[in-house]
């Protein structure tokens, strides 16, 4: 009888779960892929799955076990490439280094499909983007042009979606389909849009959070931005006050109540989303973020919820401006040593068009404030690097390290894309996160103003 019961839980599990099978090929024999999703896109978190070396000519497989469809990424280095994954499904791609530079993931790369079903649903969302591409290359110039024809355009593009898929049978992609109209179509009508309480009616009022989706996560990214400075001075006022006693209760009770909001998961999320903004607009320090965070992780019910605020706990916990550096440890190299100077930190990744671009201006401000300024290039230990990768490792003539992904630097500096900088003050006191780059910024700003004070007061003790 035991092993009756044992076989058909056995069954109902291969039920639940079908195998999804990834083949790729790349450039890069003998290199670690590896394949993730993210843990939730509230915090966006990375979580890797599975982990492989490919071959001698470069191919490489995934087998795993999807319940549902899912949005899955494939990791080499600091390239990565996204897909969709449906269960039963196989794949088999081609991870192309021909990508583009994205400051967040490093380069980000265009997965090639090969022999892709015209069920399955990356074909579905490759058919409707690159319709919804064409449309809005249309669209917008006519908009300045003939605003009547434009709306009526609009409205044919509409009722065309609609006809096509009316009868969509995948959850996922209809969802995909509606909430990227939401996105790009809703906004691009402006006067003509529907107002934000139609909008919350059709695609939010009455619908279950979508934890897996990310076209919904974006959608109300979108429409909850800057949602807490729509607000009245009197709310307002009250979500500061429950903010600044960390008490996620009370802050969530009124959330919930709002008539754009109405349910306690929802208002859970945008309490997220809000306190965040506040964050990242320096309207409340970081011990106030994690205080709310920690009561609102002990205050849900909501296992992702709890889950997203224990993510961003883990993320915010870092080191901040005035802190001192930890005596790291780099090899046979200790922070320590370059206590008596200032430090001009670069996380440096050699694929990365911009750290490459940048390299020019750090040879000239190392050959001027080399003597006064301690400079120090870190970089990613990795299995293989080009030939050009080492050409321009090479070009780095002053003190530079490699380090492991794993080393506590990464997060405890919040090292989130490449390039990055970080000015450490004499005695390893952090002056600046995301410090200035070499190179001018929008306002023309670089860090030679700050190394140049620097030299002009260490001369003036001299």
């Amino acid at each position: 009888m035991k092993k009756i019961l044992a076989l058909i839980v056995f069954i109902h599990a291969l039920s639940l779960f079908s195998q999804v099978t990834i083949k790729g090929i790349s450039r890069r024999p003998f290199n670690k892929f590896e394949l993730g999703i993210k843990a939730d896109y509230l915090s966006n978190e990375e979580s890797i799955l599975i982990e492989t070396i490919s071959d001698s000519i470069g191919r490489f497989n995934f087998y795993l076990d999807l319940e549902h469809v899912d949005k899955l990424f494939i990791k080499q280095g600091d390239f990565i490439g996204f897909l969709y994954a449906q269960p039963k499904a196989t794949y088999f791609i081609e991870f192309s280094e021909r990508g583009f530079s994205n400051f967040s993931s490093g380069n980000e790369v265009e997965l090639t499909f090969i022999q892709l079903d015209s069920l399955d649903i990356n074909y579905k969302i490759l058919t409707f983007e690159n319709w919804l591409d064409k449309s809005l290359n249309i669209l917008y110039p006519l908009k300045e042009k003939n605003t009547g024809e434009f709306l009526k355009e609009i409205k044919k593009f509409r009722s065309a979606v609609n006809e096509i898929y009316q009868q969509e049978k995948n959850p996922f992609f209809a969802d995909f389909v509606k909430y990227s109209l939401g996105i790009h179509i809703e906004e691009l009508q402006e006067f003509a849009a529907p107002n934000e309480v139609d909008k919350y009616r059709f695609y939010l009022e009455g619908t279950p959070v979508k934890w897996r989706h990310d076209k919904y996560f974006e959608f109300i990214t979108n429409y909850y931005d800057k949602y807490f400075y729509e607000q009245t001075q009197e709310k307002r006022q009250e979500l500061m006050h429950h903010l600044d006693q960390g008490n996620a209760k009370y802050m969530l009770s009124i959330l919930e109540k709002d008539s754009l909001i109405g349910s306690r998961p929802l208002a859970e999320i945008v309490s997220l989303l809000l306190v965040k903004d506040l964050y990242f607009d320096q309207v409340i320090t970081k011990v106030t973020l994690l205080n709310f965070l920690k009561d609102f992780s002990q205050t849900t019910k909501i296992l992702e919820s709890k889950n997203a605020a224990t993510r961003f706990i883990n993320q915010f916990n870092t080191l901040d401006a005035g802190d001192k550096l930890p005596s790291y440890q780099f090899g046979k190299l200790n922070i320590d040593q370059f206590a008596s100077k200032p430090i001009y930190i670069q996380f440096f990744n050699p694929s990365n068009k911009k750290c490459i671009a940048e390299l020019a201006a750090m040879k000239k401000l190392h050959k001027t404030y080399g003597n006064y300024i301690q400079f120090l290039t870190i970089y990613k230990t990795q299995e293989y690097y080009s030939k050009a990768d080492k050409t321009y490792l090479e070009q780095i003539q002053w003190q530079k390290t490699e380090i492991s992904v794993e080393h506590p630097i990464w997060k405890d500096l919040d090292v989130f894309g490449f390039p990055y900088y970080v000015y450490v003050l004499p005695n390893l006191i952090i002056g600046h996160l995301n410090a200035l780059s070499p190179s001018p910024n929008g306002k023309y700003e670089t860090i030679e103003k700050t190394l140049f004070e620097h030299k002009r007061m260490m001369e003036g003790e001299e």
